[in-house]
């Protein structure tokens, strides 16, 4: 028993595997090294998503292009026509420079998604030093979830986020009636704003997924509980309303279409620090029971020796 309380203890003095301390500089140049193949990594994405730029511009399109016929073909019903127009949705540009920085935006972004693997194994790479030898061994499953999760968000965006959204706004303008002489308010969208609030949205999703990934890191080696997460729910909640204000455009819909996700993910996040703390609460009172007894042992003895 003595032996496996000592072990106990160990475990909680064990300290980071390399307990030589690093300097600022030495800081400096660690972090350097990371973004330098961070950045390489983004090189490549950008490069090859350049190279079809066209045909993710097509894939960014389907959802407008959906909702557009979808609004179009309500229209009709309503009138009582059957038929469809010929041509098709579009998107008009302001300036003749405005497509080639758009096709630079789309590449950019579908190279940090093709990218992300490599990316987030640099980012834990970076913190793993200050971490005990037990959590190093998370570093590689932990940046293939990160980067499953990025996407993972962006694909629950696109499929499900950007439909809703991109059919209310290009309704809302037609469901204003003001009668009479009054302007007639219509929506005709530019092609850099569509991009922006898409590529926005999806990059919003994809960094909001890593919310349950990052309290499972924070839950396992101890710096937060879920009775944390509890007593600040509501701060919690407000936030990502305000997170979401940032990232999507100033409209409702699109604002409660993020900020629902991320309250759904935080109340799942606390599940998952309650899972993560069970084995480490039920450790200590293992070994607290076994200090108990030792301890009372010990007394017991001193006793009979008296």
């Amino acid at each position: 028993m003595a032996k496996d309380r000592d072990n106990g203890e160990e475990g909680l003095a064990e300290g980071p595997e390399d307990d030589k301390p690093m300097s600022f500089f030495d800081h400096l140049a660690e972090l350097r090294s990371r973004l330098m193949r961070a950045a390489g990594s983004l090189a490549l994405g950008f490069g090859v998503c350049y190279a079809l730029v066209d045909d993710l511009t097509q894939l960014l399109l389907k959802p407008y292009r959906d909702a557009w016929w979808s609004v179009v073909a309500s229209d009709m019903a309503e009138l009582g026509h059957s038929r469809l127009p010929d041509t098709g949705p579009s998107l008009q540009n302001l300036t003749a420079f405005e497509s080639v920085l758009t096709d630079i935006r789309i590449a950019l972004i579908g190279g940090l998604f093709l990218a992300a693997p490599v990316v987030f194994y640099q980012l834990w790479m970076f913190i793993s030093p200050g971490l005990y030898k037990r959590e190093k061994r998370m570093v590689v499953p932990f940046s293939a979830t990160s980067a499953a999760m990025f996407a993972g968000g962006a694909v629950f965006c696109f499929y499900l986020v950007l439909p809703l959204a991109t059919e209310f706004l290009l309704t809302y303008p037609l469901n204003k009636d003001m009668g009479g002489d009054a302007v007639k308010i219509i929506a005709n969208y530019t092609y850099t704003d569509y991009i922006k609030y898409t590529t926005r949205l999806l990059l919003g999703f994809g960094l909001m997924f890593q919310f349950p990934l990052g309290v499972f890191f924070l839950a396992k080696t101890g710096v937060i509980t879920h009775k944390t997460l509890l007593r600040h729910w509501k701060i919690m909640v407000l936030s990502f309303f305000v997170i979401a204000a940032f990232l999507t455009p100033p409209e409702p819909v699109s604002q409660v279409l993020m900020a629902l996700p991320m309250i759904g993910l935080f109340f799942a996040s606390i599940g998952v620090a309650y899972l993560v703390g069970k084995p480490e609460r039920e450790r200590m009172a293992k070994l607290e029971a076994e200090l108990a007894t030792e301890a009372a042992a010990e007394a017991a003895e001193d006793d009979d020796e008296a």
